[in-house]
C-alpha cells in the first residue's frame, strides 16, 4: 500500500485531491463518486468503456463519466483531468435553465463543498456580469445566509481579504434587498469580517457602517457588537483619533451607548494587536496606558448623563491598572458619575490602601464618608465586632459569667485569719459563679508551691465556681503545672496589674528593656507572657526580630530571618514597618540622610534592602513609595552598585509576578476577583514612575569627574562592551531595567539628560546646589564627546532628535520655567550681595 501510495501522491492529479480533501469539512469516508472526473485522459483514446451512474444525464453533458477499477469498482474519491478543461465546457453546465437549477438546489448545495469548480464558481460574484446564473442570483436563495456563509468562508480560505470584498459586492452591488442578520453565531460571522477588512481600509469600513445604518434605521436592529468592534479596533491598532471619529459618528447614529464604553475599555488601556511593521509598533508603544485613558475620557464627554462608574472601576482593577483607576474616579465623580452603592467603592479604597499614595487614599476616604456616611459608620462597627469576636474565640469560647468583685475576692484571700475552706465556703454561701485575677493572684500567693495551686483550682471548679479567663490567669495555670516556680513566683511578685499582660506592645516594650539592661529574670517572665499572647506562634520569631532591630543587633536579626525561611514563614507587615521606623533615620525632604555614627545611610539601606528580598517572594507586601524612599537614599548617597543592584531586583521580581498572571484570559467576561495583593503588574511604574527614571539619569551624573582622572574613570556598557563616560551609567542602567521589563518614558529621559546637559554646559546660570557648581566648574569633557557617548549608551541617535549636530545651543539651553527664573534671580542677588 505505501509504495502504491507515494506513487499516487507524486502524479499532477493529486494535487487536485489533496486540494479537495482539504476543502472538505466532512470525512473522507463519506466523500460522493458521482461527480467524479476521468482519472486518465488517455482513456477515452484508448476507448475503455467506462459505466454511468443513474441519473447523471446532465453530468454527461458535461464530459463527467463514473471511473471504475479494476474490479468495476468505483474510486471513494474524486480525480481530475491533469489538463484544466476549457472555459465554455463548464459554463455549458453552470448556465443551465433557472428552473431546473431551483429543482436540484437542495442536492446541489448539499455536496458544493465537495466540488471546488463549483463552489469557485458560484462565489465568484464580486460583479455584475452573468445576473441570473449563479445560485444566489435566484429569489428562493437570495436570503439563504447558510449557502451565504459556505461562499464566504470559501473565498477567504482561497482569496483571503479580496474574498471577503467579492462577497461583500455581491451582497450590495450585484443584488439588492438583502439584509444580513444582525443576532447569532453567523451574524457574529459575517459582520466581524466585514468589520476586520473595514479596520484595514476605511473606504470599506464607511461602507460597512452605512450599511448598518440603513438597517437600523429600516428594522430599528442593529448587530450589537458594532460599537465595540469598529471603535474597540481601532484603538487595538493605536489609532485615538479615528477610534473618536467613529465614537462620533456611532453615537451621533444612536449606536453608541455608554454601556457599550465598558466593552471597549480594555481596547483603550491596551492593545492586542499584531504588528506588521516597526513604525506601527514604535507609534502603539509611545501610547501608554495613560494617553489612551484620556481618550476613553474624550469619548465621554459625547455622552452626557452617563452612569457608568462601577463597571469602569471594576474593570480597571482586574485589568491591573490601580492607579489609572484612580485618576478615572477623580474625573467621573467631577462630571457626576458617583457610584450607586458603597460596594462598588471600597475595591478601590482597598488597592489604594494597599498599592496607592496616602494622600490618594485620605481623600477617596474623605469622599466616601460624605457619600456613604452611613455605610461606612457600619464597616467601622462591624470591623471592630469582628476583632471583639476574634479575641473571644481566642480565650477559648468560655461562656460569659458575672465575675466577683475583685478587690472583694483579693481582700478575703489576703485576710491570714481566713483559711482556704472557709473562704470557699463564703463564696459559695455567697453565690459567687467567678472570680478574677486579683483574686486568684492572693490565693497563688497564700499557696504552697505550683501543685497547691492546682488542687484549690479544682477545689473551686468543683464548687461552680470558675476563673476568668485572661493571660495573667492562664499563665499561673501553666506555670504551675510545668513547676517553672522560679518563673512563677516572678509573675506572682511582679509589680504590673493583670490587665498589663494583655497589652502586647507594653509587654514587647518591656521585653526589649530587659534585653538591654541584660535583666535576665525579668526578660524570661516578659518572654512567658509574649508566648501566652501568640500562642500561633510560640517560637515569637517576629518578636525576637523587633527585639534584635530595637538592640541595634542587625545581624542577629538577619539571623532571625533566615530560621523563619527555612521554617517557611516569613516577617508581618508589622515588623518590617517596625525595622523601617527603627533603622532608617529620617531625612529632610529633598536632602541626603544625615550620616550615622555606627553605620552609613547606604548600609542602612541594603540592610533592609536585604532583609526584604528574602520575604517578598514569601507574599510580603511593601509599598511602593517606601520603595521609592530607599532608591532615594541610595541614589543621594552615591551608592550606585546598590542602586543597580536594588532596581534590577525589583523589576525583576515584580514583572515577574505580573508576567504569571498575564496568561490568564482578560476582558470584561473574565472579571472575577481582584488581584492578589502584591501581584498587582503595575508595582514597577508605581515604583519607577516617569520622576524616578528622571532621577536614575540625574543620579548617574552625580560623580565628581576632574582633569586628572577622567583617564581612571569610565564605565563599560552593560549590554554592548563599550567603554564609556561615567555619567552615562544612568541611561545604561534604565536600558538594562527596559530588557528586564520596565516600560522607559523617553521623554521624560530625554528631558533629564538635557537638564543635566544645561546644568555642564549652558549658558552661565548658578546652581544653588553646590554639588552642581562644583560639576561645572571641575568638568573635563567638551560638549560632544558627551553627547556623542549619551547616544552610544542609548543605541539610536534620535534620543535628542537631532539636535545635538543642528542646534547645539538650543540643546544645551532648554526652555526653563518661570519658577526656575525666580529662582535664578534669587541665587544670582544672594551671590551679590555682600555678608
Amino acid at each position: 500500500m505505501r509504495p502504491a501510495l507515494l506513487r499516487l501522491l507524486k502524479r499532477p492529479s493529486a494535487l487536485s485531491i489533496l486540494d479537495s480533501l482539504a476543502a472538505t469539512p466532512i470525512g473522507i469516508e463519506q466523500l460522493e463518486s458521482r461527480y467524479t472526473r476521468l482519472r486518465r485522459q488517455s482513456q477515452c483514446a484508448r476507448g475503455v468503456p467506462l459505466d454511468e451512474t443513474e441519473g447523471s444525464s446532465s453530468r454527461q453533458e458535461s464530459g463527467n463519466l463514473m471511473q471504475t477499477g479494476g474490479e468495476g469498482r468505483p474510486f471513494s474519491f474524486p480525480v481530475y483531468e491533469i489538463e484544466s478543461s476549457s472555459e465554455p465546457h463548464s459554463s455549458e453546465i453552470l448556465r443551465a435553465d433557472n428552473s431546473d437549477r431551483n429543482d436540484s438546489a437542495e442536492r446541489l448545495k448539499s455536496s458544493l463543498r465537495l466540488q471546488l469548480t463549483q463552489l469557485e464558481f458560484e462565489s465568484d460574484i464580486g460583479h455584475t456580469k452573468d445576473i441570473g446564473t449563479r445560485l444566489v442570483d435566484s429569489s428562493a436563495h437570495r436570503h439563504d445566509f447558510e449557502l451565504w456563509e459556505e461562499l464566504l468562508r470559501f473565498r477567504q480560505r482561497h482569496y483571503g481579504d479580496k474574498g471577503t470584498q467579492d462577497i461583500w459586492d455581491g451582497l450590495t452591488v450585484r443584488l439588492d434587498g438583502v439584509k444580513l442578520p444582525v443576532a447569532g453565531e453567523r451574524a457574529d460571522f459575517f459582520w466581524q469580517s466585514f468589520v476586520n477588512l473595514g479596520l484595514k481600509r476605511p473606504l470599506f469600513l464607511n461602507h460597512v457602517v452605512e450599511y448598518a445604518i440603513n438597517i437600523w434605521e429600516d428594522q430599528n436592529v442593529c448587530w450589537d457588537k458594532l460599537y465595540r468592534s469598529v471603535v474597540g479596533g481601532l484603538l487595538n491598532q493605536g489609532m485615538q483619533e479615528q477610534a473618536v471619529v467613529w465614537h462620533r459618528k456611532l453615537q451621533a447614529c444612536g449606536l453608541a451607548r455608554a454601556d457599550e464604553l465598558v466593552h471597549i475599555l480594555p481596547h483603550a488601556i491596551r492593545s492586542k494587536y499584531l504588528f506588521t511593521s516597526m513604525e506601527q509598533q514604535s507609534h502603539i508603544r509611545r501610547l501608554s496606558p495613560f494617553k489612551r485613558l484620556s481618550t476613553f475620557r474624550r469619548m465621554l464627554l459625547h455622552i452626557p448623563g452617563h452612569q457608568i462608574y462601577g463597571p469602569v472601576i471594576s474593570t480597571l482593577l482586574q485589568l491591573g491598572y490601580g492607579e489609572y483607576a484612580v485618576t478615572i474616579h477623580q474625573y467621573l465623580v467631577g462630571h457626576g458619575d458617583h457610584p450607586k452603592t458603597f460596594d462598588e467603592l471600597q475595591p478601590l479604597m482597598e488597592y489604594v490602601k494597599n498599592f496607592g499614595f496616602r494622600k490618594d487614599f485620605y481623600r477617596i476616604e474623605s469622599y466616601a464618608r460624605d457619600r456613604f456616611e452611613e455605610e461606612m459608620a457600619t464597616a467601622e462597627r462591624e470591623m471592630q465586632t469582628s476583632h471583639k469576636t476574634v479575641r473571644g474565640d481566642n480565650k477559648g469560647g468560655v461562656a460569659e459569667t458575672k465575675p466577683f468583685k475583685n478587690d472583694i475576692g483579693a481582700r478575703l484571700f489576703a485576710t491570714r485569719g481566713l483559711n482556704f475552706d472557709m473562704i470557699l465556703g463564703a463564696l459559695k454561701m455567697l453565690g459567687v459563679s467567678a472570680i478574677g485575677p486579683q483574686t486568684v493572684r492572693e490565693m497563688a500567693i497564700r499557696a504552697h508551691g505550683g501543685q497547691d495551686i492546682l488542687e484549690k483550682i479544682k477545689m473551686l471548679q468543683k464548687s461552680g465556681i470558675s476563673i476568668d479567663d485572661t493571660v495573667f490567669t492562664r499563665l499561673i495555670q501553666k506555670l504551675a503545672a510545668q513547676n517553672r516556680d522560679i518563673l512563677l513566683s516572678d509573675l506572682l511578685r511582679s509589680d504590673q496589674h493583670p490587665d498589663a499582660f494583655e497589652d502586647t506592645e507594653m509587654q514587647e516594650s518591656l521585653l526589649v528593656s530587659y534585653y538591654i539592661a541584660r535583666d535576665s529574670r525579668q526578660y524570661n517572665m516578659s518572654l512567658a507572657v509574649l508566648a501566652e499572647l501568640f500562642p500561633d506562634a510560640p517560637d515569637l520569631l517576629d518578636v525576637h526580630f523587633r527585639k534584635h532591630i530595637a538592640a541595634g543587633e542587625l545581624d542577629a536579626a538577619s539571623k532571625v530571618v533566615d530560621e523563619l525561611v527555612l521554617l517557611g514563614r516569613t516577617l508581618t507587615e508589622d515588623s518590617v514597618d517596625y525595622m523601617a521606623a527603627k533603622v532608617l533615620r529620617p531625612r529632610r525632604m529633598n536632602r541626603r540622610p544625615p550620616l550615622g555614627k555606627l553605620i552609613s545611610p547606604a548600609d542602612e539601606v541594603m540592610f533592609i534592602f536585604k532583609i526584604l528580598q528574602r520575604v517578598v517572594p514569601a507574599g510580603v507586601y511593601v509599598n511602593a513609595s517606601f520603595w521609592v524612599e530607599l532608591l532615594k537614599r541610595l541614589g543621594m548617597s552615591n551608592e550606585w552598585d546598590g542602586l543597580r543592584e536594588c532596581c534590577l531586583w525589583l523589576v525583576r521580581e515584580y514583572s515577574h509576578k505580573a508576567q504569571s498572571q498575564s496568561g490568564k484570559a482578560w476582558g470584561p467576561s473574565h472579571l472575577t476577583t481582584a488581584p492578589a495583593p502584591g501581584r498587582d503588574g503595575q508595582m514597577v511604574n508605581l515604583i519607577f514612575a516617569p520622576a524616578m527614571q528622571q532621577a536614575i539619569v540625574h543620579w548617574g551624573f552625580s560623580l565628581r569627574v576632574t582633569e586628572e582622572t577622567q583617564s581612571k574613570l569610565t564605565y563599560t556598557h552593560p549590554m554592548t562592551g563599550a567603554k564609556l563616560i561615567p555619567w552615562t551609567r544612568g541611561i545604561c542602567l534604565l536600558l538594562e531595567l527596559e530588557q528586564a521589563g520596565l516600560g522607559l518614558r523617553t521623554r521624560e529621559i530625554r528631558r533629564a539628560a538635557r537638564s543635566r546637559l544645561a546644568m555642564l554646559f549652558s549658558r552661565w546660570c548658578p546652581s544653588q546646589r553646590r554639588m552642581n557648581r562644583m560639576l561645572r566648574r571641575n568638568n573635563p569633557y567638551s560638549l560632544e564627546r558627551v553627547t556623542m557617548d549619551i547616544l552610544r549608551a542609548w543605541g539610536s541617535s534620535t534620543l535628542f532628535n537631532g539636535l545635538e549636530v543642528s542646534q547645539p545651543g538650543r540643546l544645551v539651553n532648554p526652555p526653563r520655567t518661570k519658577f526656575s527664573r525666580r529662582r535664578t534671580a534669587r541665587v544670582r542677588l544672594a551671590r551679590t550681595v555682600p555678608p
